[in-house]
């Protein structure tokens, strides 16, 4: 006998309904998603808006369409209420410019900024379609930290278009998935936004150690090896000529040196399962990456990600590689 699992429900709001002269009032009276005004809105034309939200586990994901405002956050809002998330902006159509507390910005079609509501901000947006991603303060700062370079930051490009797409993929798969499937996405939309921060953000001035240069050389060596299938703890010594132990120092943050090469051969998985050899076999990719066969892989993966390469695969709306 088969059980059905529930479908992740989906809350909509709509002004639709409502006479003209009334929506804009009516979206401000709401009780969803919160009760409370977020932001000090003025409409620039006829008011009129629709969202849906669906929750990923510890995220929430809205999709809204949205005729032109302007919004704004002062210190008093902010003081006033206990919301104060990061906010993910995925700007599908229209664009947004504006102040995020002393920083400029400008989020084209395409793109995608960070709003921390915990700051404040002034800015005005045309009729849109975005996708939003509702990130708990203390998630944010586990995945992005330092998470005061976030406000107002702008991520374009492919790290934009990478994110977009899965939003995209999200929302199509959306009836269908399960809570499970749900949390999969949600990770794979922090890891790739992650990526972004760090493709974009500003690099900040640290203080450089001799075990800092030596593992910025052995992160070269195991980058320039990855493909070759011979990036090792022995291999590094040998190329860099150093004892083991003062690798095992370079890498005591990241769980030893043998831990960082395996998640960065997970990496370099994740980026050739959904890369441009979509064809590639799992198995020409596990040799390829130092694994020995595709069963070493999936189990890796799977541990890692809670997946398995084709599972990862199909939620990127990759389907029919072979393994």
């Amino acid at each position: 006998m088969s059980l059905s699992v529930p479908a992740i429900p989906i809350l909509r709001y709509s002004t639709e309904d409502l006479p003209p002269d009334a929506r804009y009032d009516g979206w401000l009276r709401r009780d969803w998603p919160r009760a409370e005004r977020v932001y000090r809105t003025v409409p620039t034309e006829p008011f009129n808006v629709l969202m849906e939200s669906a929750s990923l586990g510890q995220t929430l994901f809205v999709r809204t369409e949205i005729t032109a405002m302007t919004w704004e956050r002062r210190l008093q809002d902010i003081r006033a209420s206990d919301f104060h998330p990061v906010i993910v902006n995925m700007m599908v159509r229209g664009a947004a410019q504006g102040d995020m507390d002393g920083r400029p910005f400008f989020e084209p079609e395409g793109s995608y900024h960070f709003h921390d509501l915990a700051r404040p901000s002034l800015h005005g947006s045309t009729a849109s379609l975005t996708y939003s991603l509702i990130v708990p303060r203390d998630l944010a700062t586990t995945w992005f930290a330092p998470i005061d370079r976030l406000h107002g930051l702008v991520v374009a490009g492919e790290a934009a278009s990478a994110v977009m797409e899965l939003a995209r993929n999200f929302w199509r798969m959306l009836p269908e998935l399960t809570t499970q499937g749900a949390a999969r996405f949600e990770r794979s939309f922090l890891e790739l936004l992650a990526v972004g921060v760090e493709a974009a953000a500003p690099a900040a001035p640290v203080r450089v150690t001799s075990e800092d240069t030596l593992r910025a050389a052995a992160i070269a060596a195991i980058d320039q090896n990855m493909g070759l299938g011979r990036a090792s703890a022995s291999e590094l010594c040998r190329v860099l000529d150093v004892p083991p132990d003062r690798l095992t120092a370079a890498f005591r943050a990241d769980g030893g040196v043998q831990t960082y090469i395996l998640a960065r051969r997970l990496d370099e998985a994740c980026g050739a399962l959904i890369g441009l050899k979509l064809k590639e076999p799992i198995g020409n990719i596990a040799h390829r990456l130092g694994f020995s066969d595709a069963a070493h892989l999936s189990r890796a993966f799977r541990q890692r990600f809670g997946m398995s390469p084709r599972v990862y695969r199909q939620l990127h709306g990759i389907g029919g590689a072979e393994d």
